[in-house]
């Protein structure tokens, strides 16, 4: 498990068997991306939107990205939203490490609102293209590697509860006053109430 700290927030680092859940990217030939700004996978579907992977080779430049691979999630499909949409998720991405035969998990759990003016959000510093190119990393074998992603829409199914102030209860005293106490013959007595919550004493 690592954390870093970078322009994104603190990342976490941790390494994992389990394939991701939602899409799996295997480039089998990735000095034929190199030449591309931007890679744009095929739609996926994930908490019941579609999305995409995109993927910068050579760096996010217009974020700060340079030396580094970039990756973002980016949502496919806009035109069936309603007007004033937004989607808040949580996303994990992904890297294969081919030497270890384990997932290297990148995520920082931070909640991101996607709406119309924001519809990609992801990390400019994924992964350093010098740490990512040396094989002995096992992240780029024989120019082949893998990323993934998964991606959890977060659904409002809030429920609140409006309590007022409360009073201490050990503010508020009575007192019951027995008429003919030696007349009493019932087994129970009840008091008047008395109080904001209409208590009662037995006897």
């Amino acid at each position: 498990m690592e954390f870093k700290n970078s322009r994104e927030g603190i990342v976490l680092r941790v390494l994992r068997d389990a394939t991701p859940s939602h899409y799996l990217l295997k480039i089998q030939s990735f000095s034929s991306l190199t030449n591309l700004n931007k890679f744009i996978s095929n739609d996926f579907d994930a908490g019941g939107f579609k999305w995409k992977l995109c993927l910068y080779p050579n760096g996010d430049k217009e974020n700060k990205g340079e030396g580094h691979i970039s990756i973002y999630i980016e949502l496919a499909e806009l035109s069936s939203l309603p007007i004033g949409w937004e989607i808040n998720m949580i996303f994990n991405f992904f890297v294969f490490d081919q030497l270890q035969g384990k997932y290297v998990t990148i995520q920082d759990g931070r909640i991101r609102r996607f709406h119309s003016m924001k519809t990609e959000w992801g990390f400019s510093k994924f992964l350093d293209l010098e740490t990512f190119l040396n094989p002995s990393n096992g992240y780029l074998i024989k120019d082949t590697c893998v990323f993934g992603a998964e991606v959890f829409v977060i659904k409002n199914t809030f429920k609140g509860e409006f309590l007022s102030k409360m009073e201490d209860p050990t503010t508020h005293y009575h007192t019951w006053m027995v008429k003919k106490f030696t007349t009493m013959t019932n087994k129970k007595y009840i008091s008047e109430s008395f109080g904001p919550y209409k208590w009662f004493v037995y006897a």
